[in-house]
């Protein structure tokens, strides 16, 4: 039997494949391992994520202490400046067009407040002096670097309320020692303001007769009653009081001429008209 060789690149078998297909099968090796990655071994990239987190931790805390310490340091140290003498109080100035109020007694009172230019309570400091007779309202405030400045408004009266307090021309009652004149406003309790802006119109209706209110009340049934500087009493009613008013006004010189103090009441609640008592049949009554 003849024996027939074949070329080497003919042979079949696992050990005699061309170089080719090795280099191939390389290749494609390569191209699988970088497309899935780098495998690592199981545990390490846990360790890795918890030793970051340790060191973060770590820098945060660091960072929280140095804050701490930093406004630790300086509240001690604020702390430490505020309370110099330098800041004592050691000024007060009191300004203001003042009649009623002393300045001195304003300013011994806020000497007797505790605390310096930075602790020195200005609003308790207002409230205190608002307490005063005769202060109306007050503004406070600092002169660097140790001194208070203090503006006072006082009341100025502009007639007694209720026997008993004084309405200023704001409309604020407040009560203090006052030994002259003024005329006397009755009324109820919150109505000092509109019982103020009926007076004004009520004394300018009066003018032309050379006559003012020196007593006038509002009682709780809503019925206004004047009395004049000369003694003689005005009953307007609850109802058209100006034009009311206004018809005594009309009548004053033909009804009293030359001697108005023999009116003693006029009843204006009338109509077409008003009543008239006389100051001298009330005495004769009396007789």
């Amino acid at each position: 039997m003849a024996v027939i060789s074949l070329p080497g690149w003919l042979q079949l078998g696992r050990n005699n494949r061309p170089k080719t297909d090795n280099f191939e099968l390389l290749q494609k090796k390569k191209r699988r391992q970088s497309s899935m990655g780098t495998r690592v071994k199981p545990g390490t990239h846990k360790e890795s994520i918890e030793k970051i987190n340790w060191i973060s931790l770590l820098s945060m805390l660091a960072k929280v202490v140095i804050i701490v310490a930093v406004g630790v340091a300086l509240y001690a140290f604020v702390s430490w400046g505020i309370k110099r003498p330098m800041f004592s109080i050691q000024r007060i100035q009191v300004t203001g067009n003042l009649q009623q109020v002393d300045k001195e007694l304003v300013s011994k009172r806020l000497q007797s407040m505790s605390g310096n230019f930075f602790t020195f309570n200005l609003s308790q400091a207002a409230k205190e002096l608002n307490s005063m007779p005769w202060v109306s309202h007050v503004q406070l405030r600092r002169l660097w670097p140790n001194g208070i400045e203090v503006s006072v408004a006082e009341h100025h009266p502009l007639v007694r309320w209720d026997e008993q307090k004084l309405l200023d021309t704001d409309g604020q009652l407040f009560e203090a020692d006052y030994s002259g004149y003024l005329p006397q406003y009755k009324g109820p309790e919150g109505s000092q303001v509109e019982v103020l802006r009926e007076a004004r119109e009520l004394n300018r209706q009066l003018s032309p007769i050379h006559h003012h209110i020196d007593e006038l009340t509002l009682s709780d049934r809503r019925a206004w009653t004047i009395r004049l500087e000369n003694g003689l009493t005005l009953n307007l009613g609850r109802a058209n009081i100006h034009e009311r008013l206004d018809k005594f006004v009309e009548a004053y010189p033909t009804v009293f001429g030359d001697q108005p103090g023999q009116g003693k009441l006029v009843d204006l609640r009338y109509e077409n008209g008003f009543a008239l008592r006389l100051a001298a049949a009330e005495s004769g009554a009396k007789q």
